[in-house]
């Protein structure tokens, strides 16, 4: 198993795809961060944000939705469409006579998390850390300035104009602790959660072989589904005072200052997709063996 899982983790590092996503979301990130550096530049101390604050990956910061629009793309190229190619370029004979069909398709699984998660930490920890080194430690938020009314009003979710049982921001224990550590445990929170996206997309390709296009549409999908029924709950809560709870999954991994954050919704996407992915796999696992029958 582990030497098959090795064999597919070079084979993903020396593709096209894999670099391509890795320069990709690594430039972004850069990018991002030199957009912030001349934002701020020649401007008072006072009037630049702390550094916790301009990472690209804040819901608060310019870069972040565009980056969402590119996030489900990114997903899919490293490595979860390799299993397509291994079938049109007829490599599955060559594999098998190798390691067993399970040892395969699980090494598959783990190669496309583990690559995806890698780029998405990569760039995200480079970010973090640049802004770390070059932004200044001053304490001033997007919500207001440290221990100042507007700041613990942004905190706690006391300054909002809609019902929701979770008004305050997620892991507020933490962020009042380090804000460093809080975006570096949400940059290790998104990765994983985008590797775990990966090896979903990839046992969706041992169902779909023949086009790999049609594995970049479920999770752009699902992410615009997910974000109509935000913005439908959201004016619900609004116009007639329901509860609101908040359906876009992004902001879920996103160091902001957003109210609605349930607790429950990301553990039971989790455990839907990897359900979804086990599923997936014994089925290929099976339908293979049958085939040589």
């Amino acid at each position: 198993m582990l030497s098959s899982i090795k064999t597919q983790i070079n084979i993903m590092r020396k593709g096209k795809e894999y670099k391509a996503a890795f320069v990709i979301t690594f430039m972004y990130a850069c990018l991002a961060f030199v957009f912030e550096l001349r934002e701020f530049a020649g401007k008072d101390f006072s009037l630049i944000k702390d550094a916790n604050q301009v990472v690209f990956f804040s819901g608060v910061n310019s870069w972040w939705m565009p980056f969402c629009m590119l996030w489900p793309f990114l997903v899919v190229l490293p490595f979860s469409a390799s299993y397509v190619d291994d079938c049109r370029n007829q490599l599955l004979p060559v594999y098998l006579s190798r390691v067993s069909r399970r040892d395969y398709y699980i090494s598959k699984l783990v190669a496309a998390f583990a690559g995806t998660a890698f780029i998405i930490f990569v760039a995200f920890l480079t970010n973090l850390l640049l802004c770390n080194c070059f932004f200044p430690h001053n304490g001033n938020t997007w919500i207001g300035e440290y221990q100042m009314p507007n700041y613990y009003r942004g905190l706690l979710g006391t300054n909002i104009d809609y019902r929701t049982p979770y008004p305050s921001i997620p892991f507020l224990r933490m962020y009042l602790f380090s804000p460093f550590l809080y975006n570096l445990i949400y940059s290790l929170f998104f990765s994983l959660f985008s590797g775990l996206v990966g090896g979903f997309i990839m046992s969706l390709s041992f169902l779909i072989k023949k086009n790999k296009i049609i594995l970049f549409a479920p999770v752009f999908i699902m992410i615009h589904l997910l974000r109509v029924f935000d913005a439908l709950a959201f004016s619900k809560a609004i116009e007639s005072g329901e509860s609101y709870i908040n359906m876009n999954i992004l902001e879920y991994f996103s160091p902001l200052f957003s109210c609605g954050i349930a607790p429950f919704l990301v553990p039971a996407i989790m455990a839907l997709l990897v359900a979804a992915m086990t599923c997936l796999t014994m089925y290929a696992i099976k339908q293979d063996m049958r085939s040589l029958q």
